[in-house]
């Protein structure tokens, strides 16, 4: 199952299914006679890369996952645990040790530092398969013993993280840092599994700002990997909802 989650996934998200709906429609046009068809469908997929591409459809759907939680200010009376949740792993030892984290991971790592430093009594607790590893490295350039930390390198995704930070945590309440997209998703796997999470979340990209920003008033990358970002947690929350996990 978590495989076939993984092989599929990346065929929905927003690039590929445009470039799925554009293929379609070059292939009518160019080897069979519907060249009306043809010129719709590739008409809708254009359509669809700018929209996806574009402000205020990204910021939407990419802030209502962002903001249903605010961040974590400070110090939690009686918490003996923050929670660090792993992200992507570039297989490259020739790399400094940050530069092997994906950026969301960078993010969650330093959000992680922060409140250990506003709430010294507790330890952190690196997750994610293989990168946790790495995570702890990095945090121990910054200043966290090795005393601080717990590493839980095996879990493959969140749901396999929450199983394994429930072992460690019990009923106890912990802080639960990841990235504000992905706090939602989180939020109910480890609520699923009884535990008492308080969320911190990280790495906004949609910024609640009166100022026009460049990308919201033309198509731009970062419009396309906010929307990316939004679709994926969708996807997942809807995926965990179909399996009866959420």
């Amino acid at each position: 199952m978590f495989y076939l989650k993984k092989i599929l996934s990346p065929f929905l998200l927003p690039v590929p299914v445009c470039l799925e709906i554009l293929l379609l429609g070059l292939w009518l046009l160019w080897f069979t006679r519907r060249e009306r068809a043809a010129r719709i469908i590739i008409s809708a997929g254009v359509l669809l890369l700018c929209l996806f591409s574009f402000g205020p459809l990204p910021d939407y759907l990419l802030g209502n996952l962002e903001y249903r939680y605010n961040p974590l200010p400070g110090p939690v009376e009686d918490v003996r645990w923050i929670v660090v949740l792993g992200d992507g792993f570039y297989c490259d030892m020739g790399l400094p040790p940050g530069n092997q984290v994906a950026p969301s991971g960078i993010f969650r790592l330093v959000e992680g530092v922060r409140l250990l430093k506003e709430n010294p009594r507790a330890r952190i607790i690196f997750t994610g398969y293989q990168v946790a590893h790495v995570m702890s490295g990095v945090a121990g350039m910054l200043g966290v013993t090795d005393a601080q930390m717990v590493i839980e390198p095996d879990p493959r995704d969140t749901e396999e993280e929450a199983k394994a930070v429930s072992l460690l945590v019990g009923g106890e309440r912990f802080i639960l840092v990841t990235s504000a997209s992905h706090i939602p998703r989180a939020m109910a796997l480890f609520e699923k599994e009884g535990m008492r999470p308080i969320p911190a979340p990280a790495e906004y990209l949609v910024r609640k700002s009166q100022c026009l920003m460049p990308h919201s008033a033309i198509p731009s990358p970062e419009g396309l990997r906010a929307s990316t970002t939004a679709v994926y947690e969708y996807l997942g929350l809807a995926w965990l909802k179909l399996r009866g996990r959420i």
